[in-house]
């Protein structure tokens, strides 16, 4: 029988017609089985641009921070900040993240590693290309490159910077006109 004991709340607000922004809050009663009795105070903030150009090209952007805080800890913090230009059948784009993990959550010893929190950064920088469309789905192909700057506690686990390299097939509906 489900129980209502979590609440959360948003606030969203489009002041331009190619911006859209929302900040959240929510109180969410013991998400994880691993820990009962645990609750965790969630707060989100976004900010997304989109701008259309001629010949079916575009222009988006986004920034998203996020916060979990438990009773009597520090909040640990992610942010994610992204780009993509899309030029005929061509997709260009760069991503920024950062975010906080705790020693338990990467499953490290507290005797050697402590309780503090780790600092994780990602920069992937990608590109995808237009195969064919069938109806109203695309097929695209791309590859992209992501470097992570992690914390220097952490070096002798992943190494000084840990690289990762893709080649991926993507399918997506096309452009929806209005």
């Amino acid at each position: 029988k489900p129980k209502f004991d979590s609440w959360s709340g948003r606030l969203s607000f489009n002041p331009l017609k190619n911006w859209a922004l929302q900040v959240s809050q929510a109180f969410i009663k013991s998400p994880e089985a691993l820990h009962p009795g645990e609750n965790v105070h969630r707060t989100t903030a976004s900010a997304e641009y989109a701008l259309a150009l001629k010949n079916n090209n575009s222009f988006n952007a986004t920034a998203v921070w996020g916060m979990n805080k438990l009773k009597g800890e520090d909040g640990e913090n992610a942010a994610l900040i992204e780009a993509s230009y899309h030029l005929k059948k061509f997709a260009f784009y760069g991503k920024y993240e950062y975010v906080q993990k705790s020693t338990e959550e990467l499953n490290l010893d507290k005797n050697i590693y402590g309780t503090t929190l780790f600092n994780v950064n990602a920069y992937t920088l990608g590109i995808n290309y237009d195969l064919l469309q069938l109806n109203k789905t695309k097929i695209a192909v791309g590859t992209h490159f992501t470097f992570y700057k992690d914390d220097k506690k952490l070096y002798n686990l992943y190494g000084k910077n840990p690289t990762a390299f893709e080649i991926y097939l993507r399918i997506y509906p096309s452009i929806m006109k209005m």
